[in-house]
């Protein structure tokens, strides 16, 4: 999978993370947030919970984990579960 092709399987969840960020930061600010599509499904104080709840939900489909800060830090992940 291309680095464009992941980009743009995660846009409706980026669009998303950006319509709620000003809430989310007055509740969860430091936190990781889950998204899949236009739902904003939970949010956890640990990264991998997040990661382990969207695989059991979503498994080999696209979810968005994001920790919710005040400045935007890229960070990638991989699944090994996804096929070409």
């Amino acid at each position: 999978m291309t680095a464009n092709k992941a980009h743009s399987s995660l846009a409706a969840e980026l669009q998303t993370f950006a319509m709620h960020r000003n809430e989310l930061l007055g509740r969860a600010k430091g936190k990781y947030v889950l998204i899949k599509g236009e739902d904003v499904v939970d949010v956890f104080e640990d990264r991998t919970d997040a990661l382990v709840r969207g695989y059991r939900e979503f498994g080999n489909h696209p979810f968005l984990v994001k920790k919710v800060t005040d400045v935007e830090a890229p960070l990638n992940f991989t699944s090994f579960l996804l096929s070409n």
